[in-house]
């Protein structure tokens, strides 16, 4: 394989590892929307006690905890082309080498930030939870 195959090929694989991360929290951010619709849809169907409606909505939940499973994604193609060089001179081939190195270093540096301040990526519910946990009170179930 050439110095310029090898550069793309991690670069494509650099860009398909930040793809699949980014449409994950995405699905999960999905997922957390409508698990809370559902439920709420749920709770009417219980309170007016629509039996027909209420198996439905628990069929939805089941589909919509299936569906965020491992994303099957790929690269933008167009960002792929607006990247190839006409002439693999060693300064282009050591650029996209560069871009892909970015990719790299920069997915460790926020899967680092995000492991030693978890607090900046938390939701407000996550907090009062650990705060409470802290202190040595434990949240009511409902609140959870």
């Amino acid at each position: 394989m050439t110095a310029a195959a090898t550069a793309y090929k991690s670069l494509y694989d650099q860009l398909l590892i930040n793809t699949k991360a980014a449409v994950k929290k995405q699905n999960a951010q999905t997922l957390k929307k409508t698990l809370a619709l559902l439920n709420y849809q749920r709770l009417n169907a219980i309170k007016s006690k629509e039996a027909d409606k209420l198996i439905q909505i628990n069929k939805d939940i089941k589909k919509a905890n299936k569906e965020t499973e491992d994303p099957q994604v790929e690269v933008d193609s167009i960002l792929l082309e607006g990247l190839k060089v006409t002439k693999e001179t060693p300064k282009n081939i050591k650029h996209i080498q560069d871009i892909a190195n970015f990719l790299s270093y920069q997915r460790t540096y926020q899967e680092l930030i995000e492991r030693y301040n978890p607090g900046l990526t938390m939701t407000q519910e996550d907090k009062v939870r650990r705060t409470a946990n802290r202190v040595g009170l434990d949240l009511p179930e409902d609140l959870k």
